[in-house]
Formats: C-alpha cells, structure tokens, sequence
C-alpha cells in the first residue's frame, strides 16, 4: 500500500477533518510553522521512511510568497519567492538544506501560491520560482508539481479544487519544466 505525507505549515488556514484522521491511515501529517525547524520536518519524513519505505508523495500544504514583486515594485498574480514552510521557509537561499531528504519520496506537490511563477525579466533572481521549484526536484531526488499562479482553497479540509494557472512539473534531473495535465494523485483524493 503506497504511503503518503502532508507537510501542514499551520501559518495557512483550515484543519484536517477528526474523521479524515481516522480513516487516512496511509496518511502521515507532519505539522510545522514559523516556530518549528524544517530540520523537526526532516526527521520525521526520514523516519517515515525509514519504517515504509519510501513515500510515494508527500504533500506541502503552505503560504507561498507571492502577490507582490519587489523587483517591478508591484502588486498582482507574482510568485515564485519561496513557500512560507517552517522556521526557515524555502527560499533560493538555502534550498539546498532538503538534501537531508533526499530519495525520501518520489513525488512532491506543492499546494501553495505562484510556487512556480517566473515571470519574463525574472528569471536568474529571488523571483524565479520556476528555479526553486527545480532546485527543489534536485535537491530531494522527488519529481516536483507546482502551479504558476496564486491558488485558491477551502479551508475546510484543504478542498484545493483545480489549479489556476499552469502545473508545471519539475524532474529531479534538472531537465526544464513541463506542463502537466495533474500530479500522480492529488491530496483530495488521499485526504
């Protein structure tokens, strides 16, 4: 039975349903926030693996940084900057820290906003989220799925519904993006 985690940064609103709890046995969440090292979040997802194997996705339930550009000192659908994930978030500047899982999953999607949003001029600085996003594949050995544009979501339950923008998906190999339909399984269809 393939096994799956959910990362929940807590700064992102809504809860995970008591009766989703118990019937997702599958389902490792993992809970951090601005108070908690994503290193906490690297042990247990190393210790998961550790115990099943492998995990075939894990899920990043997060804020990402987007909604303004400080390079074109503007407001609008920008992203790209990094994920609001733990004490030390995700940014260009110390993405590589997710070495510590590597070959921990085979998959990551990344539910957050403009995770991969690179818009024209962008590219090459802290606004490239297409870079992150592959850096991250990278780093992890994971193929990565991230949506371009600002995502919407019910809180209740995490009902993400479809994606806004583009999907794109990112190889571990440092091959360029592709755009893809979906990730292998979604978290409503595990949650």
């Amino acid at each position: 039975m393939p096994s799956y985690v959910a990362i929940r940064d807590q700064r992102l609103s809504g809860t995970l349903p008591g009766l989703w709890m118990q019937s997702s046995p599958n389902v490792n969440v993992i809970t951090t926030s601005q108070t908690v090292s994503l290193h906490s979040v690297f042990s247990q997802l190393n210790a998961i693996k550790g115990s099943l194997g492998p995990v075939d996705s894990v899920f990043i339930l997060c804020h990402g940084f987007a909604g303004t550009s400080n390079r074109l000192q503007a407001s609008g659908d920008f992203g790209g900057q990094g994920l609001q994930l733990g004490q030390e978030n995700v940014l260009h500047s110390n993405v590589e820290i997710w070495n510590a899982v590597k070959g921990a999953t085979r998959n990551i999607v990344v539910y957050s906003c403009a995770a991969s949003n690179t818009e024209p001029g962008a590219e090459g600085t802290t606004e490239d989220g297409q870079y992150l996003m592959g850096a991250l594949a990278i780093h992890t050995g994971a193929t990565v799925y991230a949506g371009d544009r600002i995502q919407w979501y019910q809180p209740g339950g995490f009902n993400f519904g479809a994606w806004e923008g583009r999907l794109l998906r990112f190889r571990p190999d440092g091959t360029a993006p592709q755009e893809a339909m979906r990730p292998p399984i979604e978290f409503s269809e595990v949650a």
